[in-house]
């Protein structure tokens, strides 16, 4: 049914409610599930799943501290780049980056663009922010600021 207790994965939800008789009642049973994470929640799951300290993503980000503080209370909203950066901070995996990049209302990484599948390659091989812009500059692709 779900991964976790109580949580539903896509297709179960997408079956129930090809079934269902009376669309409210489904929204209602599943307004948990449906309701949007924001990005300030999901960061505050990372850390708690990988253990970490707010200062140490930042740092390994390469973010300026008092924005990145910022992004994890909720105070900003933060663009796709930085998002990105957040991710190598943990550094999380590429979905859950591409979940962060959802969640922070941006387009998820698309492999046909040569800078994003760079991107999802330093994801995939775990590079720190460092390598990443190493690899970026080296391929003549924009890098992280």
């Amino acid at each position: 049914m779900g991964n976790k207790a109580g949580e539903k994965d896509t297709a179960f939800l997408q079956s129930e409610l090809k079934k269902t008789e009376n669309l409210e009642q489904f929204l209602q049973e599943n307004s948990e599930v449906l309701k949007p994470k924001t990005v300030q929640e999901y960061l505050n799951e990372m850390l708690i799943k990988y253990n970490l300290e707010k200062s140490e993503i930042i740092r390994k980000s390469g973010l300026s501290g008092t924005y990145a503080y910022q992004i994890f209370d909720g105070k900003k909203s933060a663009g796709r780049d930085k998002l990105i950066q957040l991710a190598f901070g943990f550094p999380l995996n590429l979905e859950e980056t591409q979940k962060l990049l959802r969640f922070g209302g941006h387009n998820e990484l698309y492999v046909k663009k040569k800078r994003e599948a760079f991107v999802m390659y330093a994801l995939g091989k775990e590079y720190d922010i460092n390598q990443v812009n190493d690899l970026l500059y080296q391929n003549e692709e924009k890098t992280f600021e």
